[in-house]
């Protein structure tokens, strides 16, 4: 599992889809996150920054704590479909801002440590999102109202490299 951002013209293009698909922040403040692959489909679930109200919060089926919420979680409701082109690795040695460069090096060791539970659960949301809400839960669909809308997105998201 390797660490990436993504490009902004891809957020972009996907936003045209999908309302739900998360802002890129122009550069200035860029979605990190690990790509997992389900189904041969590669994914991309960014981070969110650490606050103090994940120390308290607990797992869920879209959202996972790193270390405890110390280093931030993962948003599995914000996973969105990618192409390797619109993948931009991120060299740790190239981050400027030590205090950064040091959580991203934290949130990788954990995330390394955790990888097969964080597999998990990315391909337990998915089929989740693929299921017809008859059969879900209303606590599902409430989950499922709060993710992008992968089958949509999934349907669209190989043209990006023939626009």
């Amino acid at each position: 599992m390797k660490f990436y951002y993504i490009k902004d013209e891809y957020i972009e293009f996907l936003k045209r889809y999908d309302t739900a698909v998360s802002d890129n922040k122009h550069e200035n403040r860029p979605y990190v996150g690990i790509v997992l692959e389900i189904n041969g489909i590669k994914y991309y679930s960014p981070f969110t920054s650490p606050k103090e109200k994940y120390k308290t919060m607990k797992n869920g089926k879209d959202f996972r704590k790193i270390h405890n919420g110390e280093y931030g979680a993962i948003n599995f409701n914000n996973m969105i479909p990618v192409l390797d082109s619109v993948l931009i690795p991120i060299v740790f040695d190239n981050v400027e801002d030590k205090r950064y460069r040091r959580l991203l090096k934290e949130q990788y060791r954990c995330i390394l440590a955790e990888q097969t539970e964080i597999r998990k659960t990315a391909s337990e949301l998915r089929a989740l999102i693929f299921s017809e809400d008859r059969v879900l839960t209303a606590y599902d669909r409430k989950i499922k109202a709060r993710c992008c809308n992968l089958p949509l997105l999934e349907s669209v998201y190989q043209q990006y490299e023939n626009r």
